[in-house]
């Protein structure tokens, strides 16, 4: 059971290790996309500037000649198809606006940092400034006539709270898709931890399986061992004919019990638990015998094996330490185990010293015992087990001849 336990803990550790480490892949994936999502959106912010800076300076070369309202209607419909830009302004040599997207601002004078496009070494630059709509990436663009004369400038501008908007609004997308992820990640965890799970449990029932065949064989070992003893014993003394039979009769009974455990009980940790305990049994100078017609079919019922041998065996064991207590040389002891589509039913009967009526209902309380102090635990947790599995358990008994236990579980 402690190592079933850590095992199980193992396996849980692994389960949320593996559940970190994707989420924290993803997030730190997500993260490492959206930093380079906006690094590339702050250059292409730039390009669309510097481009469509380059546009209107060139339209603006077929336009100088247009009066000033025939210039504003045309670049009011030139700023209508720009979406990615937000203001643009035209300034002529003497700093005065004869254009901007914001009419109440033209033929003013523009008072802000003049472009010296010398020093740039460029007709055009773009850099982060702040003008009467904040703070905004701006392009200037040199303005010249045929002769190549100076005669301005354009300023092409985003603002900073436009680009603010676009990286928040990809920051949520990629908030959104991580979630997504995650979860469709969890989702798969989820199913994949099933899966090992069930493996798991496929794997911790063998391992129960073997470890009670090898306790079966244990058993095996020793009451052989007695047998041997017996056997000895008749041959020196000069019984070859009582040896003989003595040899047929076990050997026929031991394969005849055997093979009927296996023929009939499917599951292989009870299978087991019962040849074990049909060994113990002997030891202890029991008889051991399992009902007519006992079978347990796995398609019949769906209890984890752990339990089921954990009740079977406390009744056994319980049945077997009643009977060492027992002065009659005569002790039997009988088990059933019986199922049907949803329905299981196990009977242990052994011809034991009974249980008193005036105690029948406290053999189930915790920390009842007739044995000691530091006991009765046994039957207390097993009928907690049962009724967990949303099962009744049952006893009758007679004074002196001996007890019965029943148990019925209903899992389909």
């Amino acid at each position: 059971m402690e190592n079933k336990g850590n095992l199980n803990l193992l396996r849980k550790e692994i389960t949320s290790t593996q559940v970190a480490l994707i989420i924290l892949v993803t997030i730190f994936l997500s993260a490492g996309g959206m930093l380079i999502n906006i690094n590339s959106n702050n250059k292409s912010f730039n390009q669309n500037l510097q481009n469509t800076s380059e546009l209107i300076t060139r339209l603006y070369s077929f336009t100088r000649k247009m009066s000033q309202t025939e210039l504003c209607a045309y670049m009011d419909g030139v700023v209508a198809s720009l979406s990615d830009v937000d203001i643009f302004s035209i300034v002529n040599e003497n700093n005065t606006r004869i254009y901007h997207t914001h009419h109440q601002l033209i033929n003013t004078q523009y008072d802000g940092e003049h472009p010296d496009f010398s020093i740039k070494r460029s007709d055009y630059f773009t850099e982060n400034s702040t003008g009467p709509s904040g703070p905004q990436r701006r392009t200037y663009s040199a303005v010249y006539d045929e002769n190549g004369n100076y005669k301005g400038f354009i300023m092409t501008i985003r603002l900073k709270t436009s680009m603010r908007s676009v990286t928040i609004r990809t920051m949520l997308l990629f908030l959104v898709v991580t979630v997504v992820a995650i979860l469709i990640e969890l989702a798969a965890c989820a199913t994949i931890s099933k899966k090992i799970k069930k493996e798991f449990i496929h794997f911790t029932e063998d391992f129960e399986g073997t470890k009670f065949l090898v306790d079966s064989m244990r058993a095996n070992n020793h009451d052989f061992t007695n047998k041997l003893h017996v056997i000895l014993g008749l041959i020196q003394i000069g019984e070859y004919e009582k040896a003989q039979n003595y040899i047929q009769n076990i050997s026929i009974i031991q394969r005849e019990t055997v093979t009927f455990v296996m023929h009939n009980i499917e599951n292989s940790s009870l299978a087991a638990l019962l040849i074990g305990k049909i060994a113990r049994a002997s030891e202890c100078n029991v008889k051991f015998s399992l009902k007519e017609n006992s079978s347990y079919k796995e398609e019949d019922v769906d209890i984890p094996s752990e339990a089921l041998v954990t009740i079977t065996g406390n009744l056994i064991d319980n049945a077997l330490d009643a009977m060492n207590r027992s002065p009659k040389d005569c002790k039997e002891l009988s088990v059933g185990v019986f199922t049907k589509p949803g329905d299981l039913l196990l009977i242990v009967q052994d011809s034991g010293p009974g249980i008193p009526q005036d105690i029948r209902e406290a053999i189930f309380e915790k920390g009842f015992s007739t044995k000691g102090s530091g006991r009765g635990l046994g039957l207390y947790h097993t009928k907690q087990l049962i009724q967990s599995l949303g099962g009744e358990i049952f006893v009758e008994s007679q004074t002196g001849k001996g007890c019965c236990f029943t148990v019925k579980l209903y899992r389909h």
